[in-house]
């Protein structure tokens, strides 16, 4: 199975999640590419990878979850997904990546622009989402996740599959072991 993993905001390649989903998975191929911060860069980013590479599924955690969402037509899983990304603007400026960049790039920077064009994503984000959609797009949400502890409330009003799991905003790796590997496999089978 191959699995593309967007990371979160300030994350990259090394996500420890992403290592966790390799680990208890290791007859998979899990991709996960530094993004970008800026979505003018991010979806472009993504696209390309998609048209590139044969993809079974295609994981967000957090930042990555928002923007997993955008891909209409896709098997998804939504990991503690930032449904709310009005709250980019309490990151103007520069900010400093959590893991080490393929790129040695350890800065993150967000403009206003940026700021005012999440928010318009965040506004459009539901709209004509269909019953195949909502069939492809499963919304894992850790019961402790005080970062975007809103996000299961707003997932449940658009999709019908929400799954609850123990942990934070980043999943501990329990959860990815009892609950997002056996998941994985279920939605997408044992290839």
């Amino acid at each position: 199975m191959d699995i593309l993993f967007l990371h979160g905001m300030a994350s990259s390649h090394a996500s420890e999640t992403a290592a966790l989903i390799r680990k208890y998975m290791p007859e998979s191929t899990v991709h996960v590419p530094d993004l970008s911060i800026d979505p003018q860069i991010a979806f472009p980013q993504i696209e390309r990878f998609l048209a590139e590479h044969h993809i079974d599924l295609i994981i967000g955690h957090s930042l990555g979850g928002f923007m997993a969402q955008k891909f209409r037509g896709r098997k998804k899983i939504l990991l503690n997904p930032s449904l709310g990304m009005s709250y980019m603007y309490l990151f103007q400026g520069d900010n400093k990546y959590k893991e080490v960049r393929a790129d040695g790039n350890q800065i993150w920077h967000v403009e206003r622009r940026m700021c005012r064009q999440y928010k318009e994503m965040q506004r459009v984000q539901y709209d004509h989402l269909t019953p195949e959609e909502d069939a492809l797009t499963i919304g894992m949400f850790g019961r402790m996740d005080f970062m975007t502890r809103m996000a299961a409330h707003w997932f449940k009003q658009h999709y019908s599959h929400r799954i609850f799991m123990p942990g934070g905003h980043y999943p501990p790796e329990e959860s990815i072991r009892d609950y997002v590997v056996p998941q994985i496999r279920q939605f997408v089978g044992n290839k």
